[in-house]
């Protein structure tokens, strides 16, 4: 869902835009969502002690459109199997609606309501693994708009308009269920009456329209398994057009595109769908195929939030056509993978439905304008999160559809597991996690795990500091180069981590190296709270960058006070990674010796013989660079070792205390 400020429209510009593009171009119109946090209150119905297979809805809103009613009569058949449960003689379902009887093979059963609870005596004891059917007759006599929304024709509603929007928890309000985004039923049959003139539209396919009279009935079948939340039905005197999408993956079915809108918006509709073909191809590419067997829009006016994912129908609101709003129309289209083929399972989840659909906006941005733009409007949503960001966890947050924290700090928290893993990786991991729960629900464990058993490490440390935790790190760093008379410049780089709410976050780091004649990246791993790196090059930086794409989020400054030239930074002896390397003929070797001991470097290749003794003698404490020369060694290309030993040449304990022994051995590469 896209939600949207319904006052206040962001016009903030960004000097990191390439052509003087502003925020408002990356970021649609923002709105708080009321009242969400009290009704997450609402009663639970756990344990879940049946699993919905089908739900067959049917609703009359004919006297709703025709007459200015916002009250209708319904009824809903429940397909379900006893779940969790040995045995099984009474339900409960979420219902704020007045009931008129429940039924169970056409005979009337006994049940009561309470506090939008409708308890229902089953007809005898069901085992588990037993399928049962109840059928409830309602009516709809609330006066607000609360799960079901009606709106007479005014000057923004063109024509009478009713509509339902439930996220999270307000499909009771609407027709009785089992109101939980952990629990999908396998299929659902959607039938409305409506006055003559009038179209609706509902998920999946529309299996019949049947005129009687002055009235129409529709007929939506949805065979794919969707969870309450993202069940739709939206009326009214619409005008309508398709597009067709070739799916990538065979067999290359073409998808209908369906659009409701206005007579007076058709030419701005067909104007504002012109991407989405695109937008298709986009998000096959990186994630697989189109789940489901159409897609479409209803627009609508009011509407308090920008957009809704209803599953193969959103709901969008009009102003996204006087707008143009086509990064919305493309979260609501990533949406069909994340959060509706694979639901978040509990709201504290949220993010694995919201941050995944904002990162999909720009990853369509990269698709049709380049990676400078996808890196623009990360930054955007980075400096709108550090302006709002209220300090809590992007799991189980305090307010679920917090722009913020559930959307942009999610879709960056994606960005920088972008960075740590590399495209190959992370879109692979993304692909395992949606394969394994296809039409089904997740939680945040469970995509850990995930990610875990693709990359095949404990993916943990990365999901506790950016899920769990709330905020950002703070960094502080500080730089100096030395050179000595073999026109070896030494570049002392010194990061340590301020923030008090989480000890460490382990995160790569680029840094860009400048030169009076180019730049140079270098990638480390800031795996401490205090750290040192050491870069060895033949020419004198002038200047660095710290993470220079602006993959982590953070805060970091420069503080000159910072001495990255003492050897209080020189906590234990370190064998660096050769620079350059591979090489021909040159490399530097350094490492650095927290005291004042013997050293031997040596080189072997590949099958352990020694090649070269560098170094046999007494150091003292510091960083320590050796130029090595294929000129003065008769080397081949091919992998070659070197390996540091400080302390008595003769032992052969690796260990790095004082009066110890160290050994260390890294990898170098010749090519000629």
């Amino acid at each position: 869902m896209k939600i949207i400020f319904s006052s206040i429209l962001i016009v903030l510009v960004t000097t990191a835009l390439i052509h003087a593009q502003t925020e408002n171009e990356f970021i649609e119109f923002y709105c708080s969502k009321p009242n969400v946090v009290q009704r997450l209150d609402k009663i639970s119905l756990q344990p879940h002690e049946y699993d919905v297979i089908y739900y067959d809805i049917y609703l009359d809103w004919y006297q709703v459109l025709k007459n200015v009613n916002r009250n209708y009569s319904g009824n809903v058949l429940i397909r379900a199997k006893v779940d969790t449960v040995n045995s099984l003689n009474q339900i409960k379902v979420n219902c704020g609606l007045s009931v008129d009887s429940v039924t169970q093979n056409g005979a009337i059963i006994p049940y009561s309501l309470a506090s939008n609870v409708l308890t229902i005596n089953l007809n005898r004891t069901y085992n588990k693994g037993e399928i049962f059917e109840v059928k409830i007759y309602f009516r709809r006599t609330r006066s607000d708009n609360l799960g079901f929304y009606y709106y007479a024709q005014s000057s923004q509603t063109f024509e009478n308009l009713a509509y339902t929007m439930t996220e999270p928890s307000d499909a009771r309000f609407w027709f009785p269920c089992y109101d939980d985004p952990s629990d999908k039923a396998d299929s659902a049959r959607i039938t409305i009456k409506v006055p003559n003139g009038y179209s609706a539209g509902s998920n999946g396919l529309l299996r019949s329209k049947t005129t009687i009279g002055d009235s129409t009935t529709f007929i939506w079948i949805e065979n794919h398994p969707i969870t309450t939340y993202l069940l739709v039905v939206t009326a009214s005197k619409y005008s309508s057009f398709s597009q067709f999408y070739n799916s990538n993956f065979p067999p290359n079915e073409q998808i209908e595109v369906q659009h409701y809108f206005w007579k007076s918006d058709s030419t701005q509709a067909v104007y504002v769908a012109r991407n989405i073909p695109t937008m298709m191809q986009c998000f096959e590419a990186y994630y697989g195929k189109y789940p489901f067997v159409k897609y479409g829009h209803a627009y609508v006016q009011p509407f308090s939030f920008g957009g809704m994912e209803h599953q193969t129908l959103s709901t969008i609101h009009r102003n996204w056509l006087t707008h143009d709003a086509q990064s919305g129309i493309a979260h609501e289209l990533a949406h069909m993978w994340w959060g509706d083929l694979v639901t978040c399972e509990t709201w504290k989840d949220i993010w694995l439905n919201e941050g995944f659909a904002t990162f999909s906006e720009d990853l369509y941005r990269e698709y049709t304008q380049g990676k400078d733009i996808y890196f623009a409007s990360m930054n955007v949503k980075a400096n709108f999160y550090y302006s709002n960001n209220p300090g809590y966890a992007i799991y189980n947050p305090a307010y679920i559809f917090n722009a913020a924290i559930s959307y942009y700090k999610g879709a960056l928290v994606l960005n920088m597991m972008r960075f740590v893993l590399g495209d190959s990786l992370f879109f692979k991991s993304l692909m395992d996690y949606k394969n394994q729960h296809l039409y089904s629900t997740a939680t945040t464990n469970d995509f850990k795990n995930s990610v875990s058993a693709t990359i095949g490490s404990d993916f943990s440390y990365f999901i506790n500091q950016w899920i769990y935790q709330p905020n950002h790190p703070q960094y502080v760093y500080n730089w100096n180069v030395q050179s000595n008379q073999t026109g070896v410049y030494s570049l002392n780089v010194f990061l340590k981590q301020k923030q008090t709410h989480y000890p460490l976050y382990k995160m790569p780091f680029e840094i860009k190296v400048q030169f009076a004649d180019g730049d140079t990246t270098v990638r480390v791993m800031n795996d401490a709270i205090d750290q040192s790196f050491l870069f060895v090059f033949s020419k004198s930086p002038t200047n660095i960058i710290m993470d220079p794409k602006n993959y982590i989020l953070k805060q970091i400054n420069r503080d000159i006070t910072l001495d990255t030239g003492s050897s209080s930074i020189i906590k234990g002896f370190y064998l660096y990674q050769n620079y350059p390397n591979p090489f021909n003929p040159n490399t530097v070797i350094s490492w650095q010796s927290p005291v004042r001991r013997h050293i031997t470097l040596k080189v072997y290749d590949i099958l352990g013989r020694e090649v070269a003794t560098l170094v046999d003698e007494v150091k003292e404490t510091g960083i320590h660079h050796f130029p090595f020369s294929i000129i003065h060694y008769p080397l081949t290309s091919g992998v070659y070792f070197y390996q540091l030993r400080a302390g008595n040449p003769s032992a052969s304990s690796p260990k790095g205390q004082a009066g110890q022994v160290f050994v260390e051995t890294k990898k170098m590469i010749l090519a000629k």
